[in-house]
């Protein structure tokens, strides 16, 4: 089980590109507006940046990182957004839901406490709890992704608290489709 869960989720490093990096989904039938993906990724890091709860970057490959720190996100052990987060995917939501262009992966992350099983399926439910959430919000399913990671990409050591808190977060990651 644990192999075919781990099979399941791609892990990368954020900070680290690999030499392939994942290919951006096709877009969904239908005919979604051509984006300047230049001029976008610029708007949504204005749009974005200066906030406490969330760092916006743009990654190697080109794509926006837009990390929100998790310690107060959810409850532990619990799957659903608590207010600060609510509030924080709010913001987003409003800024990415002008792009239909765009595609969105929401990847979850958890500290080093309990069972790597455990994390790995704590952290794919969050970040399909965050996924709805942006989903009521207004943000077409078809744009939408979820992954989890678990703890297997920690920011910070796993030995201490305030390491954990870090390590419990989530990313989305912003990219045109491929046409």
């Amino acid at each position: 089980m644990i192999a075919l869960l781990s099979a399941c989720a791609t892990p990368s490093d954020p900070q680290r590109e690999t030499s392939t990096p994942p290919r951006p989904a096709r877009a969904p039938e239908g005919n979604l507006p051509k984006v300047d993906w230049s001029t976008e990724r610029t708007r949504i890091m204005r749009a974005l940046t200066g906030a406490s709860d969330m760092s916006v970057i743009t990654r190697n490959d080109g794509n926006l990182q837009i990390l929100i720190p998790g310690a107060e996100a959810f409850a532990r052990d619990g799957i659903e957004p608590r207010s600060s987060l609510r509030a924080t995917l709010d913001r987003i939501s409003g800024v990415l839901g002008e792009t239909p262009g765009t595609e969105i992966v929401v990847i979850g992350h958890t500290d080093g406490v309990g069972s790597e099983l455990h994390n790995m399926q704590l952290s794919i439910r969050r970040a399909e709890a965050v996924v709805e959430y942006m989903r009521v919000r207004g943000i077409a399913l078809t744009r939408l992704q979820a992954d989890g990671r678990g703890e297997t990409e920690p920011f910070a050591d796993n030995g201490t608290e305030a390491g954990r808190a870090k390590n419990r977060r989530v990313e989305i990651i912003v990219r045109p489709f491929s046409r």
